[in-house]
């Protein structure tokens, strides 16, 4: 090995992480580039921001809106607001695509009754509930921030400053793509802004420090539930 690329090692064995580290410019606001989804009909940019809507018409089967590029550890904040209250959609991460286009893997919940929680689209379902069931922290239809850590096998997910699950998951999945939903049924829209990705973060949330976020963690259920047997929601 030369002294130009034994250097190059070194510096990468030191820097790495640190060079990965930082935020994402991962929608412009202006267009999905970057972006996909079996039916694009259902997405569009509206005032730099992204919506999920097919208008006054039912959604049909649950549609997503697929980041090319996959993620390991990250943070991603965001805020959403999704009319009318009643329905449903999320947020995927570390997720498997589907030839169909359908999602395997995290969800962080949208919708009344599962705001903050965490479910696992097509496998395990719920991993973990929001326990506040008053739902006073929401702001519903009306813009609400999300927040998702995670590292390794720790997941915690925040709603407008409140943490709502502190999971850790042995058996999870460790690396996938995002993506959006809007959720199959009733007539909806769902609106993403404020987009913000970064990789390889430091173990931090809410003015929390990676000490006093390990003390919420609590253990996921393990194995998988077969098909027939999945919750409609």
């Amino acid at each position: 090995m030369g002294f130009f690329s034994l250097l190059l090692s070194v510096l990468f064995l030191f820097l790495g992480k640190g060079l990965l580290q930082g935020k994402e410019v991962f929608f412009s606001g202006k267009d999905l580039a970057g972006w996909s989804a079996e039916d694009m009909t259902y997405w569009s940019v509206e005032n730099g921001n992204i919506v999920g809507t097919k208008g006054d018409q039912k959604i049909i089967s649950n549609q997503f809106l697929w980041y090319d590029k996959k993620v390991k550890d990250f943070k991603l904040t965001l805020q959403v607001k999704q009319v009318p209250f009643a329905a449903n959609a999320g947020i995927q991460f570390r997720s498997k695509r589907e030839a169909s286009g359908h999602a395997i893997g995290y969800q962080a919940d949208i919708g009344k009754g599962w705001w903050g929680s965490l479910y696992h689209e097509h496998g395990r379902r719920i991993l973990a509930k929001n326990t506040d069931n008053s739902g006073q922290n929401l702001n519903p239809e009306k813009w609400n921030k999300y927040e998702i850590l995670a590292l390794g096998h720790r997941i915690w997910l925040s709603i407008n400053g409140q943490i709502t699950v502190a999971l850790r998951d042995p058996i999870g999945e460790l690396e996938g793509q995002i993506s959006l939903q809007v959720h199959g049924g009733m007539p909806q829209k769902v609106i993403y802004k404020d987009l913000s990705l970064r990789r390889y973060p430091k173990p931090e949330l809410l003015g929390m420090n990676e000490a006093s976020l390990n003390k919420l963690l609590s253990l996921a259920p393990q194995g998988f539930i077969p098909s027939a047997k999945k919750l409609v929601r």
